[in-house]
Protein backbone atom coordinates (compact mmCIF):
# COMPACT_ATOMS: atom_id res chain seq x y z
CA UNK A 1 0.00 0.00 0.00
CA UNK A 2 1.28 3.56 -1.26
CA UNK A 3 -0.92 6.00 0.80
CA UNK A 4 -0.75 7.51 4.92
CA UNK A 5 -4.40 6.42 5.46
CA UNK A 6 -3.68 2.98 4.22
CA UNK A 7 -1.08 2.66 7.65
CA UNK A 8 -2.80 -0.57 9.48
CA UNK A 9 -3.20 0.16 13.33
CA UNK A 10 -2.75 -2.63 16.18
CA UNK A 11 -5.33 -4.21 15.37
CA UNK A 12 -4.47 -4.79 11.42
CA UNK A 13 -7.62 -2.69 10.60
CA UNK A 14 -6.92 -0.44 7.13
CA UNK A 15 -8.71 2.38 5.57
CA UNK A 16 -8.48 3.25 1.93
CA UNK A 17 -9.83 6.53 -0.27
CA UNK A 18 -11.04 6.29 -3.55
CA UNK A 19 -8.08 5.65 -5.89
CA UNK A 20 -5.54 4.30 -3.48
CA UNK A 21 -3.75 0.85 -4.19
CA UNK A 22 -3.85 -1.96 -1.56
CA UNK A 23 -2.21 -4.03 -3.64
CA UNK A 24 0.18 -3.24 -7.08
CA UNK A 25 0.79 -6.12 -9.71
CA UNK A 26 4.24 -7.59 -9.40
CA UNK A 27 4.84 -6.78 -5.97
CA UNK A 28 5.99 -8.91 -3.15
CA UNK A 29 3.03 -10.70 -1.25
CA UNK A 30 3.18 -9.57 2.53
CA UNK A 31 -0.68 -9.60 3.25
CA UNK A 32 -4.08 -10.85 3.01
CA UNK A 33 -7.01 -8.49 2.95
CA UNK A 34 -10.42 -9.28 4.15
CA UNK A 35 -12.51 -6.30 2.97
CA UNK A 36 -15.30 -5.01 5.74
CA UNK A 37 -16.55 -1.98 3.98
CA UNK A 38 -16.54 -0.56 0.52
CA UNK A 39 -15.40 -1.99 -3.42
CA UNK A 40 -11.75 -2.26 -5.16
CA UNK A 41 -11.23 -3.07 -8.95
CA UNK A 42 -8.76 -5.86 -9.80
CA UNK A 43 -6.82 -5.37 -13.00
CA UNK A 44 -4.11 -5.92 -15.16
CA UNK A 45 -2.17 -3.34 -17.38
CA UNK A 46 -1.18 -5.03 -20.57
CA UNK A 47 1.38 -4.49 -22.24
CA UNK A 48 0.55 -1.88 -24.28
CA UNK A 49 0.02 0.05 -20.93
CA UNK A 50 -4.22 -0.71 -21.67
CA UNK A 51 -6.23 -1.35 -18.74
CA UNK A 52 -7.52 -4.74 -18.08
CA UNK A 53 -10.50 -4.87 -15.84
CA UNK A 54 -10.46 -8.44 -13.89
CA UNK A 55 -13.04 -8.11 -11.27
CA UNK A 56 -14.15 -5.70 -8.06
CA UNK A 57 -13.99 -7.11 -4.52
CA UNK A 58 -16.48 -6.33 -2.13
CA UNK A 59 -17.77 -5.76 1.65
CA UNK A 60 -17.20 -9.56 2.84
CA UNK A 61 -14.66 -10.74 0.29
CA UNK A 62 -10.62 -11.22 0.20
CA UNK A 63 -7.94 -10.40 -1.59
CA UNK A 64 -4.33 -11.04 -2.14
CA UNK A 65 -5.06 -15.01 -1.35
CA UNK A 66 -3.37 -16.58 -4.76
CA UNK A 67 0.03 -14.96 -4.25
CA UNK A 68 0.25 -15.77 -0.31
CA UNK A 69 -0.64 -19.10 -1.11
CA UNK A 70 1.63 -20.13 -3.94
CA UNK A 71 4.27 -17.64 -3.05
CA UNK A 72 4.48 -15.63 -6.12
CA UNK A 73 4.43 -11.71 -6.06
CA UNK A 74 0.87 -9.88 -7.02
CA UNK A 75 -0.50 -10.57 -10.55
CA UNK A 76 -2.93 -7.23 -10.28
CA UNK A 77 -3.54 -4.36 -9.12
CA UNK A 78 -6.06 -3.52 -6.53
CA UNK A 79 -7.39 0.09 -5.92
CA UNK A 80 -10.10 1.39 -4.03
CA UNK A 81 -13.26 2.47 -5.91
CA UNK A 82 -14.94 3.66 -2.85
CA UNK A 83 -13.95 4.18 0.84
CA UNK A 84 -12.60 0.69 1.87
CA UNK A 85 -11.65 -0.58 5.45
CA UNK A 86 -10.18 -3.83 5.49
CA UNK A 87 -8.56 -6.43 7.91
CA UNK A 88 -5.17 -6.89 7.21
CA UNK A 89 -3.46 -10.42 8.01
CA UNK A 90 0.01 -10.53 7.53
CA UNK A 91 2.29 -13.27 5.35
CA UNK A 92 3.76 -14.36 8.65
CA UNK A 93 -0.15 -14.75 10.61
CA UNK A 94 -1.22 -16.70 7.84
CA UNK A 95 1.60 -18.90 7.49
CA UNK A 96 1.65 -20.14 11.30
CA UNK A 97 -2.22 -21.13 10.54
CA UNK A 98 -1.52 -22.81 7.55
CA UNK A 99 1.03 -24.99 9.98
CA UNK A 100 -1.62 -26.45 11.69
CA UNK A 101 -4.10 -27.53 8.44
CA UNK A 102 -3.50 -31.36 6.59
CA UNK A 103 -0.78 -31.33 3.72
CA UNK A 104 -3.61 -32.69 1.50
CA UNK A 105 -6.09 -30.04 2.06
CA UNK A 106 -3.20 -27.22 1.59
CA UNK A 107 -1.97 -28.92 -1.37
CA UNK A 108 -5.79 -29.12 -3.15
CA UNK A 109 -6.12 -25.74 -2.44
CA UNK A 110 -3.50 -24.45 -3.89
CA UNK A 111 -4.39 -26.97 -6.93
CA UNK A 112 -7.67 -25.30 -6.94
CA UNK A 113 -6.15 -21.58 -7.52
CA UNK A 114 -3.29 -23.09 -9.90
CA UNK A 115 -6.56 -24.06 -12.15
CA UNK A 116 -8.48 -20.92 -11.91
CA UNK A 117 -5.20 -18.84 -12.96
CA UNK A 118 -4.17 -21.08 -15.82
CA UNK A 119 -8.54 -21.06 -16.93
CA UNK A 120 -8.29 -17.15 -15.97
CA UNK A 121 -4.95 -16.89 -18.02
CA UNK A 122 -6.38 -18.76 -21.21
CA UNK A 123 -9.35 -16.01 -21.68
CA UNK A 124 -6.99 -13.13 -20.89
CA UNK A 125 -4.72 -14.17 -23.91
CA UNK A 126 -8.07 -15.13 -26.35
CA UNK A 127 -8.75 -11.29 -25.77
CA UNK A 128 -11.89 -12.32 -23.56
CA UNK A 129 -12.85 -8.85 -21.35
CA UNK A 130 -16.31 -8.76 -19.50
CA UNK A 131 -17.45 -5.60 -20.91
CA UNK A 132 -20.27 -5.58 -18.17
CA UNK A 133 -17.08 -5.85 -15.53
CA UNK A 134 -16.13 -2.86 -17.06
CA UNK A 135 -19.32 -0.91 -17.04
CA UNK A 136 -19.74 -1.39 -13.52
CA UNK A 137 -16.36 0.02 -12.60
CA UNK A 138 -16.95 3.05 -14.70
CA UNK A 139 -19.97 3.72 -12.95
CA UNK A 140 -18.74 2.80 -9.22
CA UNK A 141 -15.57 5.23 -10.27
CA UNK A 142 -18.33 8.01 -11.69
CA UNK A 143 -20.08 7.89 -8.31
CA UNK A 144 -16.99 8.62 -6.16
CA UNK A 145 -15.38 10.87 -7.94
CA UNK A 146 -14.09 13.89 -6.16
Amino acid sequence: MDSAAAQSNPNNLISLLPGEFMIREKTRCEALYIITEGQLEVYRTASSGEKIPLGIIKSGQYVGETALLLGRNHSSNVVALTPVKAHRLTKEAIEMQLKTVPAWLLALTKGLIERLNSANELLRRNGLIDESLAGQVKAVEEKFKK
